[in-house]
């Protein structure tokens, strides 16, 4: 699964194995949450990558392109800040 977004909205997805997620310019204080599974994740600019596993998550503090892979079966959210 290959989803680009481009309005920030609170979402949940499920992704396979070796499958992706692209959100574009991310809020700063966006959440993204591991509910299942093993994601890395990487942010445009960023030098530091982060590998989450079920009940981890990140906040971020940039305004920048994600790409989020899953690694195993995963569920994933990603909180927009309000």
């Amino acid at each position: 699964m290959n989803l680009t977004f481009k309005h920030p909205s609170n979402t949940t997805l499920e992704l396979h194995r070796q499958s992706f997620h692209r959100a574009l310019n991310i809020q700063p204080g966006t959440t993204v949450v591991c509910e299942k599974g093993l994601l890395w994740l990487t942010q445009a600019e960023d030098y530091k990558d982060y590998m989450l596993k079920p009940g981890e998550k990140v906040v971020l503090h940039k305004s920048r392109s994600v790409l989020i892979e899953a690694l195993s079966e995963s569920d994933l959210s990603i909180v927009y800040p309000n």
